[in-house]
């Protein structure tokens, strides 16, 4: 008896708000709701350390990743890492310092002028002699090979 009754005062959609009473009634259709991903803060995994050998005592993840562990004077970074065979792998990567390369200084006229100076001009003769006994080992030289020439053309 009561499950025939219908109150006409009440509005049958209210009760099935997700529901609707026709399929092609877009206006009561309820889009599903995304579950919300929430995903672990991004970071590295490690912490500062004193010193190398502390690093070699520490645990680490057994998954594989990599755990960075920075000295606490700033003068290396330490890796350390489980490998597929067991054994844990330590890497230690150290600052480069870059040197300064000396910056560029120029001569001027009178500095040249002073050096030019200071050249003595014996040692230019003696290069001019040099040069003079170059061009006859030159000519030695190209004798020696025609005489060879010679000799094995007439053989």
């Amino acid at each position: 008896m009561y499950g025939n009754y219908i109150n006409p005062y009440v509005n049958q959609k209210s009760y099935y708000p997700y529901y609707p009473n026709n399929i092609n009634d877009n206006q009561n259709k309820i889009n599903p709701i995304q579950p919300i991903q929430t995903s672990a803060p991004i970071g590295l995994l490690g912490k500062t350390v004193d010193s190398i050998d502390v690093v070699k005592a520490m645990d680490i993840p057994l998954d594989g990743s990599t755990s960075y562990f920075p000295l606490s004077d700033g003068s290396a970074i330490v890796t350390k890492k489980l490998q597929s065979d067991g054994t844990s792998k330590i890497i230690i990567y150290k600052p480069i310092e870059e040197k300064k390369e000396k910056e560029q200084t120029y001569v001027t006229y009178q500095e040249l002028d002073e050096r030019l100076e200071l050249i003595d001009i014996e040692d230019i003769n003696d290069i001019k002699d040099l040069k003079d006994e170059l061009k006859n080992l030159q000519k030695e030289i190209k004798e020696v090979k025609s005489q060879l020439k010679d000799k094995v053309v007439k053989k």
